[in-house]
């Protein structure tokens, strides 16, 4: 089984973000349930793999105690085997009072819930370290009430750790200009 196969016989069909045709290009949407807010990624190539990672149970009091901030994780995750890339994004609000250690702190959920589905297919799907390799990649997307509709890099990256994660605005981005 291929990464993608086995991400989708793991993955509920909840939490997988499907992949549109539009204008010849694939796409998909990245909405922001507490608000009318969508990022729109063009260009996806053709083995991308979405994942809504907010669907994944909080364990909050159930298992972590959360003191640290370990029960945060990030909204998307798009995996692509071919561009040799997972790259996590979290979408905050440019006036929510929301810190930046928050949103590194989801940006580092995310990062784990990834890897845990990698050791779970290790484990199950006899196919180790499905993500060994891919670069990792962190986007913190800014977005206001009357968001840009263009893209907008508000800043370029340094290293790519959750810490100096690239911000970015707008309504809409190219996969590859995030591959940059």
């Amino acid at each position: 089984m291929n990464t993608n196969e086995i991400l989708r016989e793991l993955i509920a069909d909840s939490a997988i973000i499907p992949i549109e045709n539009e204008k010849g290009q694939s796409i998909c949407n990245l909405p922001e349930e507490a608000s009318d807010y969508t990022l729109k990624m063009w260009h996806l190539p053709k083995d991308a793999f979405v994942v809504k990672c907010d669907r994944f149970p909080d364990t909050g009091d159930v298992f972590f105690r959360g003191k640290n901030m370990e029960c945060k994780k990030a909204d998307y995750v798009i995996i692509s085997e071919s561009k040799n890339v997972i790259m996590f994004f979290e979408l905050a609000r440019s006036s929510d009072t929301k810190t930046e250690k928050e949103s590194i702190a989801q940006l580092k959920g995310a990062s784990c819930i990834i890897e845990y589905c990698g050791h779970i297919a290790a484990s199950f799907f006899d196919s180790p370290d499905i993500f060994s390799g891919l670069e990792r990649r962190y986007y913190i997307v800014r977005y206001s009430k009357s968001a840009k509709r263009t893209f907008e890099q508000l800043q370029t990256a340094g290293s790519w750790k959750p810490e100096d994660a690239r911000k970015i605005g707008g309504t809409f981005v190219s996969f590859e200009s995030l591959m940059l």
